[in-house]
């Protein structure tokens, strides 16, 4: 899946997130950052589902900010894939934020910020894309997480099978596209949305 999203999963690549994959197991066992325990379920759940992001995000360097992060998704996969991007990690949980420093560290990833707050705490900053794999809903995550998108930034949200309900608490003049692509190694599919602010908002 690597040249589709305009990656190139090279030896130091894997390296980073073989650490990754490390480091969220041992802090696992003490902060339960997630309930995965196997290595396959991690890359897969984890890992890959993140990185099927890059399908509505640029290859030029913008900034990004994925708002309720906890242990690190999308938004560290994305910076690692995409070093020109610079992440801002929006999480409240204090022990979420130790981890989410700690794997700055531990990656190097001069690319990424902890921001330790809720979303909406947050009123000075305004970024490219806003990301999220929270359980928000569409409409929900819109009136969250819309003062921190810029003008002419947009969301881009993972949905499954319920997106079309979702889609019905979309106001009429709000412009949206969709792109389903499958997860790899499983059956499943997911629905990538790229959603503009309302010219109101």
């Amino acid at each position: 899946m690597g040249p589709e999203l305009g990656i190139d999963p090279g030896d130091s690549f894997v390296s980073l997130f073989a650490t990754y994959l490390q480091e969220l197991k041992k802090w696992n066992r003490a902060y339960n950052l997630t309930s995965l325990k196997s290595d396959k379920d991690i890359v897969i759940k984890h890992f890959l589902d993140s990185l099927l992001y890059l399908v509505f995000i640029p290859e030029r360097g913008r900034s990004l900010a994925d708002v309720g992060s906890g242990a690190g998704f999308p938004g560290v996969p994305l910076a690692l894939a995409r070093p020109e991007l610079n992440v801002a990690l929006i999480e409240p949980s204090r022990k979420k934020v130790a981890f989410l420093n700690h794997i700055k560290r531990a990656l190097s990833l001069d690319n990424v910020e902890v921001l330790g707050a809720r979303v909406e705490e947050i009123r000075d900053r305004r970024f490219d894309i806003v990301v999220t794999r929270a359980l928000f809903g569409i409409g929900d995550f819109i009136d969250e997480a819309g003062h921190i998108v810029k003008e002419d930034g947009f969301f881009v949200l993972s949905k499954g099978p319920k997106l079309s309900e979702e889609l019905k608490a979309l106001p009429p003049s709000a412009r949206y596209e969709i792109r389903t692509v499958p997860l790899p190694l499983t059956s499943l599919e997911r629905h990538l949305v790229k959603i503009f602010p309302c010219p109101s908002s």
